[in-house]
């Protein structure tokens, strides 16, 4: 599902953030990306999304090769294809809950976006708080809201960055166990960088960064 291979990133002030970075992931699988502050992990999630373009090397995920596309040809790509989850919300304040899911699947032209929004929240165990504004709502719930806007458009992948950096150790065992259970009931690949060493049981295997290289 996701292929890299001697994939590398220099910024311009000089920062070697990834060195030659080859791996990976079968459909399905569910992979950790581990390793210190600085070691290039948010860089490489956002390089396998096409969110930046590579210094050097190749993402394919899906079998397309995301390097040889432009932006359109990408958004519409990931659209299809990858949703994200982050260590902050990036709920939309002024709209229920409800309305920060069906407003996804509006943009992309779903026929009947508040009907699939009401179907995610009840398996997302929020059919009880749909018309609440995230405000109102616990850490976990906010994570739980912002993993059912990924939802929206049936991804392939989900790429998660620190997605339970905000939240107590309970609740992240309760985001990662619903990660296992999108995996199981719907094949979802994950790749998931986090700093907590308590969610390592979870992962199928570990990828370690160090220094924007990969540890064997």
């Amino acid at each position: 599902m996701i292929l890299v291979e001697n994939l590398s990133k220099v910024y311009p002030d000089g920062t070697k953030a990834l060195r030659n970075i080859t791996f990976s992931i079968a459909r399905g699988e569910f992979v950790g990306l581990m390793g210190p502050s600085g070691s290039g992990k948010s860089t490489l999630l956002h390089l396998i999304a096409g969110l930046e373009k590579p210094t050097g090397g190749e993402v394919f995920v899906n079998g397309k090769r995301l390097t040889s596309m432009d932006e359109d040809e990408l958004a519409e790509f990931r659209k299809s294809n990858m949703g994200f989850v982050f260590q902050f919300y990036y709920l939309l304040e002024d709209f229920s809950v409800l309305e920060n899911l069906t407003i996804v699947g509006e943009l992309a032209g779903q026929k009947d976006p508040k009907k699939k929004a009401l179907e995610i929240l009840e398996f997302l165990r929020l059919s009880h708080r749909i018309n609440h504004k995230p405000y109102q709502l616990s850490g976990g719930e906010q994570q739980r809201t912002a993993i059912g806007r990924a939802l929206m458009l049936n991804p392939k992948v989900i790429l998660a960055d620190e997605p339970t950096g905000n939240l107590d150790l309970e609740e992240g065992r309760r985001i990662f166990e619903l990660f296992l259970r999108l995996r199981e009931e719907r094949g979802i690949t994950f790749l998931i960088a986090t700093h907590n060493q308590e969610m390592k049981r979870y992962f199928d295997r570990v990828l370690r960064l160090r220094d924007g290289s990969l540890e064997n």
